[in-house]
């Protein structure tokens, strides 16, 4: 995929993401599909050859969409919070843009140092004034808790 096709596909899947959070209340919450329908939808053997951006998009509108549950929707009380925010969407296409991976040392200092001063709320947090009685803090979903963790691990070893 040439930068220009890419910048396309870019704007029309940003474009889907605002359509699709528009409507959004307009989608049943969970899918009324059979167990193993999205399975067998699927092609069980990969293209020979590869398939237009057209194909690949219109294969993720017609059968992988119809069947999630569709955790952010208003009449879906069990929803995650974590990355749903449209703020957090744009934050994560950015760093999928540049493939970082932050967590780890060879990420570049820059990256590394970041990360370390957005974990610094989880380890205020660890040793707060939400602590409980186990020593661990408020925790609001499987994101937090890895955070979490991570922060329990370094104020240990300080």
């Amino acid at each position: 995929m040439d930068n220009e096709t890419f910048r396309d596909w870019s704007r029309r899947a940003a474009d889907w993401g605002v359509d699709y959070r528009a409507g959004l209340r307009d989608r049943p919450v969970r899918p009324a599909i059979a167990p193993g329908e999205i399975f067998r939808s699927i092609e069980a053997s990969p293209p020979e050859m590869p398939e237009s951006m057209e194909k690949i998009f219109a294969d993720f509108e017609e059968k992988i969409v119809p069947g999630m549950t569709h955790w952010q929707h208003p009449r879906f009380f069990a929803y995650f919070p974590a990355n749903a925010a449209p703020v957090s969407v744009v934050a994560e296409y950015l760093v999928s843009a540049m493939a970082a991976q932050c967590m780890l040392l060879a990420g570049g200092d820059r990256a590394r140092d970041a990360h370390r001063r957005l974990d610094a709320p989880s380890a205020w947090l660890a040793r707060g004034p939400f602590r409980r009685h186990s020593g661990f803090g408020l925790v609001g979903d499987a994101c937090g808790g890895a955070h979490h963790a991570r922060a329990g691990a370094r104020l240990a070893g300080q």
